[in-house]
């Protein structure tokens, strides 16, 4: 009887052995390609104080898309980019709503842009790194990124923008400076780091004053620089209140011989007699000579059939790029390794202004401030001397 069953055993597994090599084996299923939009966010106002930006936003987005989709044929092998576009209404609140938005409703892959003061940026910053959003933001403020995993600025950092006061002493050689500047963190340290470095160079200053951002009349402001008659203004303000001065200089017949340094939103008075003359930072000018800056006009004048008047959209242009760049670097649009891929030290891409290097720490690299004078209602570049 156990000899039975031991040739039965023998029997039974040499069948089970044989049973694989009839039995045709299971395909493993491949992972499906993602096939939808690629989707950014842009975050800026539509509405309230700030609400001229929402414009340029749209401009940008229009253009990018144009660029991508129809020129470049879509990204990560094909597909659509989506830009999707979020109202923050001018207020810190409406920032980080935006930004949750984009997260939890919209699966963005990036978020772009932000807000108008240092609130704004810091409270997205938060935002980004606690619920791990990579966000390609457009301001100074946070002074120091490199402690943080899912941001990068896309504009000046400090040591860039206090260049701006040398670079002004090297154009005017003033004796005198005043300084104007709305209250919020980011303007108080421009100004206060710029006047600084005047004083130090030797020229005095005569007037440092900081209003609330809602103002709308500046007459008593600028009724003291004009009686102080200072060499140089530097002024910092945002689009309506760069209007508003403007007129306001009128009303008062000018400020006389005082050379007016402004930051980039002053190009929105271009076309104010009063803004005549004015001097402008800018991170852009059409016809600098660039493989970003020709490719910038040239899509833009094919999709537009006009040349471009307004260089802040290049703050718009920058942020949405670096992210468009560092998702394809990337590979994926996992966020995760989106971030991982802006801060290896790889992510680059010929910006308008010239090659942006980011650094492990977030930074785009040096970019030199440039400068321009508003002429007949448009903008002249300007050289600074060496």
């Amino acid at each position: 009887m156990l000899k039975r069953w031991i040739i039965v055993s023998v029997a039974l597994i040499f069948v089970l052995s044989l049973l694989p090599a009839c039995v045709e084996e299971a395909t493993p299923t491949p992972t499906p390609t993602p096939t939808g939009p690629v989707k950014i966010a842009g975050i800026t106002a539509w509405s309230g104080p700030a609400g001229m930006a929402g414009a340029l936003g749209d401009t940008c987005i229009s253009l990018v898309e144009y660029q991508v989709n129809e020129i470049g044929g879509g990204l990560l092998g094909g597909r659509q980019l989506d830009i999707i576009p979020c109202d923050s209404g001018s207020t810190t609140a409406g920032c980080v709503a935006c930004a949750r938005q984009a997260l939890y409703e919209n699966d963005v892959s990036a978020a772009c842009w932000g807000g108008f003061t240092a609130a704004d940026a810091n409270a997205i910053v938060d935002f980004s790194e606690e619920n791990e959003l990579p966000y390609f933001f457009w301001g100074g403020i946070p002074l120091d990124i490199c402690d943080k995993k899912f941001c990068a600025r896309n504009t000046l950092a400090m040591d860039s923008m206090m260049t701006i006061a040398d670079d002004t002493m090297k154009l005017f050689n003033p004796k005198t400076v005043a300084g104007l500047a709305y209250d919020t963190a980011d303007a108080r340290a421009y100004m206060s780091g710029w006047l600084e470095r005047f004083e130090a160079a030797g020229v005095d200053v005569l007037y440092e004053e900081y209003y609330p951002p809602a103002t709308t009349d500046f007459s008593a402001y600028l009724t003291t620089i004009k009686s102080l008659n200072p060499d140089v203004l530097m002024l910092i303000s945002q689009q309506e209140g760069y209007v508003a001065i403007a007129k306001q200089i009128v009303g008062l017949g000018g400020l006389g011989d005082t050379k007016i340094m402004c930051d980039p939103p002053a190009e929105t008075a271009m076309s104010e007699q009063g803004a005549q003359g004015w001097y402008v930072r800018a991170l852009w000018y059409p016809g600098l000579d660039t493989p970003g800056g020709k490719k910038l006009e040239l899509d833009y004048y094919a999709l537009y059939g006009a040349e471009i008047s307004v260089t802040l959209i290049v703050f718009f242009y920058n942020c949405v790029w670096s992210a468009i760049n560092a998702i394809e670097l990337a590979g994926t649009t996992d966020r995760v390794k989106v971030a991982e891929a802006t801060r290896s030290g790889k992510l680059e891409w010929e910006a308008p202004v010239g090659t942006l290097h980011f650094t492990t720490c977030g930074e785009p690299g040096y970019i030199r401030p440039l400068f321009a004078q508003i002429q007949d209602k448009r903008l002249a570049p300007v050289q600074v001397p060496e």
